[in-house]
């Protein structure tokens, strides 16, 4: 029996068996789908033709573009990932000779401001320690203060060892071993020194080279009732925090074991809560 010509294959059911056989994911799979549905039933109403691979052009694809911006309103993280699937698709058929050359290729995305990383602000802080110190668990405070005062990623706080950490009675530090091979000394202040001397007061005596030994027990965001709440995003709190002080971003770089000051320059944008305290100075008294 002859195999059907190309030209008679349905391209989105020939796409999904080539998605399957490449093991994607399933919700990658709808997603893909799904999007170049959309693209056929916008393609058909505005060009009066079915869609067909090799009927597409770069034209196609900027009014496409256009119309998700200018008439869908959709954000630009929706659009991009639309424009990445019709990229995925048109390789996919540039490859499968159903078309001769790809029409996404000169396509830019659509730019989008970079939103500022998420943090807790002052009350949320506050809410967070209040429920770490009513928890009454001083591995907790310390765990949450070294986080907050700090910047330690949670990867580097659970590495912690005993000989990491050097305090007196009027200064301290840790010692960390961050990503690859770079190593960063932080230096721990007043509080942080207290809730470290009354946890390691209560550690269990075991001959363990680990600072923190392993324990269950309930999320403090939850206690704090914090939402969402990840060590990741006290590690941006920190960063904020310093940068709130007028901290100079040499300093937060090194502090926070960045690579560049592209990274940390991420904290001196606004978050949603400055812009609302800006629009609010304006309210007349």
């Amino acid at each position: 029996m002859p195999l059907p010509a190309k030209s008679s294959l349905d391209p989105l059911k020939e796409f999904e068996r080539y998605l399957r056989s490449q093991d994607r994911a399933e919700k990658t799979i709808t997603d893909y789908l799904t999007d170049l549905h959309l693209f056929a039933e916008w393609f058909k109403e505005t060009n009066d033709e079915p869609f067909k691979p090799k009927s597409l052009t770069p034209t196609d694809v900027r009014d496409y573009r256009a119309y998700l911006l200018n008439v869908k309103r959709q954000s630009p993280a929706t659009i991009n990932r639309r424009l990445v699937t019709l990229r995925v698709f048109c390789r996919w058929a540039l490859n499968a000779e159903l078309i001769a050359s790809n029409p996404t290729n000169a396509i830019k995305p659509v730019k989008q401001v970079q939103q500022a990383p998420r943090w807790l602000d002052r009350k949320e802080q506050y809410a967070l320690r209040r429920a770490s110190e009513k928890d009454g668990d001083p591995r907790n405070l310390a765990i949450i203060l070294l986080l907050t005062n700090t910047g330690l990623r949670v990867s580097e706080v659970a590495g912690l060892k005993l000989s990491d950490i050097e305090m007196s009675d009027r200064k301290g530090q840790v010692t960390v071993h961050g990503k690859g091979t770079k190593v960063r000394t932080i230096p721990l202040n007043a509080e942080i020194r207290k809730a470290l001397r009354d946890f390691l007061a209560k550690r269990p005596k075991v001959h363990h080279h680990a600072l923190y030994l392993n324990k269950k027990g309930e999320a403090l965001g939850r206690l704090a009732r914090l939402e969402r709440v990840t060590p990741h995003m006290l590690r941006h709190t920190i960063a904020k925090n310093l940068v709130d002080q007028s901290v100079s971003l040499d300093q937060v770089v090194m502090l926070m074991g960045h690579r560049s000051l592209t990274t940390t320059a991420r904290y001196t944008q606004p978050s949603q809560q400055d812009l609302a305290r800006a629009v609010e100075k304006l309210t007349n008294e």
